[in-house]
Order: C-alpha cells, then structure tokens, then sequence
C-alpha cells in the first residue's frame, strides 16, 4: 500500500494529507530540540556553570535534529513511493532505541512502561527510521490513552516476539480508556481521529508504513481496561507477507 492510498484508498495525496504528515512526525524531534536547547542555555548559565549537563543537552539536541531531519527524508520517500532504505533491522534493538528516547516524557506524564523483549529475535529487513516512526506513534497513542487515568496504574506494556514460523512483531498494550468498537474499522484512516486536538495521521502512515514491509498492522480492545495494538512482519524479506495461516496465528499471540 502506497501512502497516496491513504485519504481516499484509491486517491492521490492531498497537500492537506502531506502537511498533517510531515507536521505530526516531526513534532516529537522538534520538541525534544527545544527542550535541550532550553537545558543547555540554563547548564551553562549556572553559577558555576555545569559543562558536563549542557554537553549532554547539547548532544541530545544534535542527536534530535539528526533524527527530524530522517524523518523527512523517510516521509518524502513514502509520498513518492521510492524504494525501501533496506537494511537488517534487530527489532529489540529498535524498539529500545525508542524507549530511551520517549522515556522521559512517558514519565512526565505517569506512565509506567513495561518492556518485555523476546530472546532470540530473527532480524529483519526494513526501514529502521520507518518501523522506528511506527513503534513511536504507538508509544505515544498508549500514553495519551491513559491520560486522566487515575483509578489504575497507567501501564503501558511493549513486546516484542515471534508471529508464527516467519513473522516477528511488536505489542504494545495500555490501560487506557479502551476503544469503541464500532471506531476499531476507522482507526487507520487518514484524518480520523478519537483524541481531542489530534490530527488522525500517526495511525495512516503507520500503516502505510507496515504495508510496505509486508506486513499487518491492527488494533483490539482489551478483555479489561485499555486497547492493544500490533504489528507483524516476515522475518524474510522475500516472503510475500507470509502465509493466511501465519497471520492468523500472528492474531492469536498478539493480542
């Protein structure tokens, strides 16, 4: 599935569709840069000044803009539906990558995470910065799913592990307000969205983005509080997704 299928499944991308996206991605790296930037000026204006603290800021910054700048060139790959930047991707070691660098904010808003790494995960082949941009755009949909939550922990599950013979996948599971079900066939649709001030983007080019790997991307409700949602991917890149027994086998264990 190209990212121009995503408005209208069978229209071209509207600049609306291209700005959102580009707007959504970005935020995260954007803010990160302004809060480093802000951290640093305040290290080094300290009396005496802390060196060490603002060349942490300062490296966090440059590593922030590395990554908006990645962003980009990944969603202007998307749009113009050019190859995959293909290279062997470790799962764990991707989705940790992104726990490190959404951790802090998780914390600034109670969520307590919960990761559970599957030994021995085959590799795969992909986009890193891609499948990285999907595994935060689930991150950040957990947390803002238990935002106000404060009759329950706010957990927010993340796993990784085997999907069958030949497919591997991520979890990720909150406690948050759930999902209505009759929301569930709309959820990755462009411009749809359940959150206030949400822009109904991070879930479509999610998609898109898994689709371009082979693979599944889809949402459950909880059998308690909270909403789970999955993705899977072939461990072998020639696979053409995978057998319909695989996936269904991918359904069972995920969620």
């Amino acid at each position: 599935m190209r990212i121009a299928d995503v408005p209208a499944r069978d229209g071209d991308v509207t600049p609306a569709l291209a700005a959102a996206s580009v707007a959504h991605e970005v935020s995260q790296p954007l803010t990160g840069i302004l809060a480093n930037a802000t951290m640093c000026l305040r290290m080094l204006a300290a009396d005496p000044p802390n060196i060490d603290a603002a060349y942490e800021a300062a490296r966090r910054t440059l590593r922030d803009g590395t990554r908006a700048s990645d962003v980009l060139v990944r969603l202007r790959a998307l749009f113009s539906d050019q190859e995959l930047a293909r290279q062997s991707v470790d799962l764990n070691e991707a989705t940790r990558e992104v726990i490190a660098e959404s951790l802090i904010d998780l914390q600034r808003v109670g969520v307590v995470l919960q990761p559970d790494f599957a030994d021995d995960l085959p590799s795969i082949t992909g986009d890193l910065i891609q499948l990285q941009q999907v595994i935060s755009n689930l991150l950040r949909n957990a947390a803002d799913a238990m935002f106000g939550i404060d009759d329950r922990p706010r957990l927010l599950v993340i796993r990784t592990e085997r999907h069958g013979p030949d497919r591997v996948g991520v979890t990720v599971r909150d406690a948050g307000i759930g999902i209505d079900p009759d929301c569930i066939p709309k959820l990755f649709d462009a411009f749809y969205t359940t959150k206030r001030g949400g822009m109904g983007i991070g879930l479509a080019v999610s998609r898109s983005i898994v689709e371009r790997h082979q693979g599944r991307l889809w949402a459950e409700s909880n059998d308690g509080p909270g909403a789970t949602f999955c993705f899977s991917i072939p461990c072998n890149p020639e696979c053409n997704g995978g057998s319909h027994d695989s996936e269904r086998q991918a359904d069972r264990l995920c969620c």
